[in-house]
């Protein structure tokens, strides 16, 4: 069938809705194990339907051959528009859940599927009568889903993906049943396929079929290991008294266990920024004879990773060195002096100063209308803001985009430059109205308050108001426009870094160190990505800043007298002896089965474990197009998501079910396209969308969108880098060009893969949306706009900033009250809700 267009899912699939997309380029559906269907399109700009499709309207089509499978409705997550073509990406219409937590805790004893899905259902956060369930599964199971931890109702339903990113008690992994989707109807089922009598030959003569090495990607022999326990127990803790909560600077994990003394277990990771109080210690019966720390919370910490700074109120890594100031002339972060150019100060008087440029408060100084001051220091906050000093370092300092300074040294309010005139322009009262316009004959050098373009591409100049009239100028052969000037004297004569109160780098003090300066550190801190430098008690200084002459290695090794393992550690599967692979080791903690220091009761577990996991043995991975199901598997074409087919081993003589993992259909020509039987293999979109997910997941529906967009076009650019190695890979694409024969020569384009991923995601960025500092760790995302300026996103909400660097929208939480900031003004909540009370009120 052709995919049909619907404004809402409550609309009949069986009518033809806003219409078939039947002039679409290209459409696929991708159904894998236990995963919701997902649906892309390309639709053609010109198309019939190309101004009506929007995110969040209805695409049916049919996901497969069986009548269950018909008429089934995706709503649209994304839409990009390409130069020629429209990308459209939906998903199953059963994805609406994973926008709806759950109310309540889920707790249950003993429970079926059936009576574990209606208690979901009842603690919907937005109720769903429409949604069904269906199991032929009798299995019981307890049932623990808070709804403090389970971000969606679908993360309560379905485990681990396909590469086991999120393993969770979910009724998948309880009641090990498969789902299959219809609308809003949900099945879990013991097979949801059938049992294909076809038999591949799955080795040396499958020269057409892309397939996963067998052997390389399980494990093939484990070390098992027990953590010895212990009865002694701590007979006296020192009391820890008036010692305050203490912040965690470390760069690293510091980890907790429930106790000192042997037997103990891990209790947690303190969270880089986490505070934690101290409340006693002991070194009585410890392990390691270490003296070990208890936590407010019951936890033990190792005396190894305590390390406080100076003033006792961080945790720290320790250092010891001896370094260097350095800077470069144009760093952000530091103070430079200038040549004392004085300046008119022409603006709002009573203008509040600053007590530093890097975090500082305003202070009790201000700048007053008509007085000369002297521009002494210049700096450039870590954001690369310029910043004026006037002389005292403590109190006068001000940032450049509070005013504008002319030519002539007259500082006047903000502005976006100046325009120099002449001779006759073309004037408007408003630009948008061209029969406004008229000839301006007025020569000279105007301030500029506004920019605007045209929509032919013009740029107009606000000079503001003359004789009573609003006049804007047309950019011409007559006009010569500067951006707001800068005093970026070239005589700087002396560098200076800020000093630091705390360790996080957000406490400015008033003490400069100059460059050039030696410096003894003592330790170090890690906070929101930077690295500070502990140089004396409350006094640290900026990473960047500091270059080590010298240190002395520090660092500890802990070792663990309290494990047991076998006298030859490692035990190696019988299907790794028959093909003599390389040892792969799984470590297998055994803990838990009471085998104390008993090394023939581990050696005989670890070997019933082995068996009953079928440690090593090989793992089925192939991927087929519709144009290889040809000859001997011609029958892969009636193969379906979750059926089995047989395959024999020619490598190891053994001969396994496999099941089909994943299926990807045309709904038009009504045939899959490809199919993998056995495990999905390995590839960068995966890895890409799993990053992608992780950064939006607690941000906003915008970010979300915005992020989709992004991912969408890190494929598109992956794809036009290394399109050939990918369809290598991805030969369930129809796309593919050709499947190498030699599997050392797929084993190269894989190489290649990497090689080309990893420098699209570390390597130099040009485009107009880039992420900072790269693709592979990003810490924020920026746009370009039309006007010169760009829109930022990051972990403290969405900012845009002009052309000048000044920030003039931002939304989101700061300084821990959420609001928003137009043009230097801050809007709190109550001050937005009292405005929208006061226009209701009208």
């Amino acid at each position: 069938m052709i995919p049909r267009l619907y404004n809402s899912c409550t609309e009949d699939p069986n009518t033809e809705g806003l219409g078939s997309l039947k002039d679409l380029l290209s459409v696929s559906i991708t159904r894998n194990y236990n995963q919701i269907p997902t649906l892309t399109i390309t639709y053609p700009n010109n198309g019939s339907l190309s101004k009506t499709i929007a995110k969040d309207m209805i695409i049916v089509a049919d996901i497969g051959a069986k009548d269950t499978e018909k008429n089934q409705k995706f709503r649209i997550s994304d839409v990009s528009k390409g130069l020629s073509a429209l990308t459209i990406t939906a998903n199953h219409i059963w994805a609406d859940l994973s926008s709806i937590p759950l109310r309540k805790d889920v707790m249950l004893a003993n429970a079926t599927p059936e009576f574990a899905f209606n208690a979901i259902k009842n603690a919907l956060a937005w109720q769903m009568p429409e949604i069904s369930f269906y199991t032929d599964i009798n299995t019981v199971g307890n049932v623990v889903w808070s709804f403090r931890d389970i971000d969606n109702v679908n993360s309560a339903l379905m485990g681990a993906d396909a590469l086991g990113d999120s393993a969770v008690n979910t009724m998948q992994t309880l009641y090990h049943g498969e789902f299959q989707f219809d609308n809003y109807k949900l099945s879990l089922l013991k097979h949801a396929g059938t049992d294909n009598d076809l038999v591949i030959k799955y080795g040396r003569n499958m020269q057409s079929i892309t397939r996963d090495e067998t052997t390389s990607g399980t494990y093939n022999a484990i070390m098992p290991y027990v953590t010895l326990s212990s009865n002694a127990e701590t007979s006296s803790d020192e009391e820890i008294t008036n010692q305050p909560a203490i912040q965690n600077l470390t760069n690293g994990i510091i980890r907790t266990y429930s106790s000192p003394n042997s037997g103990q277990e891990p209790a947690d990771n303190l969270a880089n920024g986490a505070f934690i109080q101290l409340v006693s210690k002991t070194s009585t019966e410890t392990v390691n004879g270490h003296t070990w720390y208890k936590t407010s919370t019951g936890t033990w910490i190792d005396e190894r990773w305590i390390t406080f700074d100076q003033s006792k109120k961080y945790l720290v890594n320790k250092l010891s060195a001896t370094a260097i100031l350095t800077a470069n002339q144009d760093d952000n972060g530091i103070i430079v002096a200038t040549n004392d150019d004085s300046i008119l100060y022409a603006g709002k008087d009573n203008k509040e100063l600053w007590t530093s440029p890097f975090g500082g408060e305003a202070s009790n100084e201000k700048l007053h209308n008509g007085q000369k001051y002297k521009i002494c220091w210049l700096a450039k906050d870590l954001n690369g803001e310029l910043w004026y000093n006037f002389g005292n370092l403590k109190t006068e300092w001000i940032p450049a985009s509070s005013f504008y300074l002319t030519g002539d040294n007259v500082a006047a309010e903000k502005v976006y430059g100046h325009l120099t005139i002449t001779g006759s322009v073309i004037a408007s009262k408003d630009p948008k109205k061209p029969n406004m316009e008229l000839i301006w004959k007025n020569v000279g050098t105007y301030m500029v308050y506004e920019l605007q373009i045209d929509s032919d591409g013009h740029t107009w100049y606000h000079l503001g108001q003359f004789d009573g009239r609003q006049i804007w100028i047309k950019e011409g052969q007559n006009t010569n426009f500067a951006a707001v000037m800068t005093a970026d004297d070239e005589d700087k004569i002396l560098k200076q870094v800020p000093v630091y109160a705390d360790p996080t780098g957000l406490t400015p003090t008033t003490m400069y160190y100059e460059i050039g300066s030696k410096l003894r550190i003592t330790a170090q801190s890690f906070n929101r990505g930077n690295i500070f430098y502990e140089i004396g008690t409350n006094q640290w200084i900026n990473s960047k800043f500091v270059t080590i002459s010298s240190s002395n290695p520090v660092g500890e090794t802990s070792v663990d007298e309290h494990t047991l393992t076998l006298t030859k550690p490692v035990i190696a599967s019988e299907y790794a002896l028959k093909t003599h692979a390389p040892l792969r080791v799984q470590a297998v903690d055994f803990s838990a089965y009471g085998i104390g220091d008993n090394k023939n009761r581990l050696l005989s577990v670890a070997k019933a474990y082995m068996k009953q996991n079928q440690i090593g043995r090989p793992a089925i991975s192939l991927t087929v197009s519709y144009e290889q199901m040809q000859g001997a598997y011609q029958n892969l074409t009636s193969v379906d998501l979750y059926d089995y087919v047989g395959v024999i081993f020619d490598e190891v003589n053994i001969f396994e079910k496999a099941q089909c993992k994943s299926i990807t259909w045309d709904p038009i020509r009504e045939v899959a396209t490809s199919i993998t039987i056995g495990q999905l293999p390995s590839n960068y979109t995966h890895y890409l969308n799993q990053f992608v997910t992780s950064a939006v997941s607690t941000g906003t529906a915008e970010a979300k969108g915005q992020s989709t967009r992004l991912f969408n076009e890190a494929k598109e650019d992956a794809k036009k880098n290394d399109q050939k190695q990918i369809d290598a890979i991805n030969v369930v694409q129809k796309k593919v060009d050709h499947v190498s024969e030699s599997f050392d020569g797929l084993n190269e384009k894989v190489e290649q893969i990497s090689t080309g991923m990893q420098n699209f995601l570390t390597g130099t960025q040009t485009g107009s949306i880039m992420a900072f500092p790269n693709w592979k760790n990003p810490t924020e995302i920026r746009a370009k706009t039309a006007s010169g300026g760009y829109v930022r996103l990051d972990n403290q909400g969405l900012t845009s900033i002009n052309a000048d660097g000044v920030e003039t929208f931002k939304v989101g939480e700061f300084a821990g009250e959420a609001g928003v900031m137009i043009d230097d003004v801050w809007l709190s909540k109550d001050d937005i809700d009292w405005i929208h009370k006061q226009q209701n009120s009208k």
